[in-house]
């Protein structure tokens, strides 16, 4: 476990900012007996791929306050195919030992699937054997982590910040994204000089849904909810739903029909060609997703 701690106010806030998707609640739940401090949000989602060599940090601030002696974490499990429910146990105790009265802190924690998968023995339906390796886990299958801060007089506060730990697919991951944009009234000239042209700077992060499915940020937009969720089939082609985009996508280049979406497992690398229809004739998209993990 990695401890950070910050001493400048900005530095703080623009890292809360950038890194956690997960929103400080004010009001988090506390137990009967503790009305104030021991608040803390943690990284909202990770994916746990069998067989990496290195699996995502889950980080857990822990605001500047009265002074929180240790972080109990809590963990259940969830089977997808049926949505049976293990019972929730104790995964970790993290000791603080206070550090936080002084300046907010940032624990970094990594846990392994021995260290997850440690005390269950049936899937929450009380008849399947809990997966013993991440392999033999179903795909989409999730740990819900649950965060209580024990303060220095004993009292425990629950925070509403959770974390799920995924069981991810192969595709799973980060992504660094190559985009080719054709426009027909912005500038440009189809095929050979696009609108615009280059790598978005935030890498796409790609989220299971099953075996051969993920979602992610459509796109370059994604910023209000614009979704693609990409499906490889069995013959590496590729096929695709768009929600929440003003146009209606269409699959290929309408200008090229050799141009079809297709998964190079050979480097990992996917391929996607769309387009849709607006005023002035087609946008036309070429985008290449290289694995960033």
């Amino acid at each position: 476990m990695k401890v950070k701690k910050y001493f400048s106010g900005c530095c703080i806030l623009l890292f809360m900012l950038i890194a956690f998707s997960s929103c400080l609640m004010n009001d988090d739940l506390m137990t009967s007996n503790v009305h104030t401090g021991g608040l803390l949000d943690a990284t909202t989602l990770i994916q746990y791929k069998a067989g990496s060599l290195h699996n995502d940090t889950i980080s857990v601030v822990v605001y500047q306050g009265p002074a929180v002696t240790s972080i109990k974490i809590f963990k259940r499990y969830t089977h997808i195919a049926d949505g049976s429910e293990t019972d929730e146990i104790l995964l970790d105790e993290v000791a603080v030992n206070g550090l936080n009265e002084d300046d907010t802190l940032v624990l970094d924690l990594v846990y392994g699937w021995d260290q997850l998968s440690q005390g269950f023995s049936k899937l929450g339906n009380g008849v399947d054997d809990f997966p013993q390796t991440a392999n033999l886990a179903d795909i989409g299958d999730y740990f819900t982590l649950r965060y209580v801060s024990v303060l220095s007089d004993g009292t425990e506060a629950s925070n509403r910040s959770k974390t799920e730990v995924l069981v991810a697919n192969s595709y799973a991951g980060y992504y660094r994204s190559q985009i080719t944009y054709f426009h027909p009234t912005l500038g440009g000239t189809y095929p050979t000089v696009p609108y615009w042209y280059g790598f978005l700077p935030d890498s796409k992060e790609l989220i299971t849904i099953s075996s051969n499915q993920c979602s992610m940020n459509f796109s370059i937009w994604g910023s209000d909810g614009e979704t693609m969720t990409i499906t490889i089939e069995q013959d590496n082609t590729v096929t695709f739903e768009v929600v929440g985009f003003e146009y209606i996508v269409k699959a290929g280049d309408p200008y090229d029909s050799s141009k079809a979406s297709y998964y190079d497992s050979s480097s990992k690398t996917i391929y996607l060609y769309y387009y849709w229809e607006g005023p002035g004739g087609y946008r036309v998209m070429w985008e290449v997703l290289y694995p960033d993990f």
